[in-house]
């Protein structure tokens, strides 16, 4: 009987992703101007979203999880994670962003962040948020709760900034250690398939990332 040699191939996916059914073609171009100056690189799993006003752009979905509850009506510092890592909620929002809470009905302006110690890659980072708008006019939210980029309003009305189209495929460096931010960075960017949230880079509110994903992404 002769020698027989068979050769299998297959294609393997980061972790995050349990199933890619459908990318966009010929990539997206990720804008690094809203990012904040700590952010090195964008991994796996990171929210996209195109922009309305630049052709060809898809910007960052900014959420974060909360790390400590808020028990005040008029909430002006909150702690969030941040993280370093590939498989653990970070944030990239910078001073001037609006943030809303997932499903909330007003927003806030961020006045200062102070970035704190990372144990093994994981922190936690404090948002002041400018009191002359009231900071976050929610009485009760609890720990863990999800917040999210929104657009300028001040107490009504609030609605995510970016809703998501895509996700991140690989991850991608968006400064160079010396500072320098990249321009016209391309990446892969998955449409539809599914992801294990456990190990997302960043947090998953229903507002701005799982309602415009929905029947497109399976959140497992």
């Amino acid at each position: 009987m002769g020698l027989q040699v068979r050769k299998d191939t297959e294609v393997q996916f980061n972790p995050v992703f349990l199933a890619i059914l459908e990318d966009v073609q010929g990539g997206v171009t990720i804008g690094t101007a809203r990012l904040p100056s700590t952010t090195k690189f964008l991994h796996p799993g990171t929210f996209l979203a195109e922009s309305a006003s630049s052709l060809g752009i898809y910007n960052v979905v900014k959420t974060a999880k909360l790390k400590c509850a808020i028990d005040t009506a008029v909430c002006v510092t909150i702690y969030v994670y941040s993280s370093s890592l590939p498989n653990a909620p970070g944030h990239h929002f910078k001073v001037g962003d609006w943030i809303m809470r997932d499903g909330g009905a007003s927003a806030a302006t961020i006045a200062s962040i102070t970035i704190g110690t990372k144990t093994s890659g994981a922190g936690t980072d404090t948002i002041v948020m400018t009191a002359g708008n009231g900071g976050f006019n929610y009485a009760s939210v609890a720990t863990a709760s999800l917040i999210l980029g929104a657009e300028n309003d001040v107490t009504t009305l609030a609605a995510p900034l970016f809703k998501a189209g895509c996700i991140l495929q690989d991850s991608v460096r968006v400064r160079l250690e010396s500072g320098e931010t990249l321009q016209n960075i391309t990446a892969s960017a998955i449409t539809r398939g599914t992801v294990d949230e456990s190990i997302l880079p960043a947090a998953a509110p229903s507002e701005g990332v799982k309602t415009p994903l929905t029947a497109r992404i399976l959140f497992a």
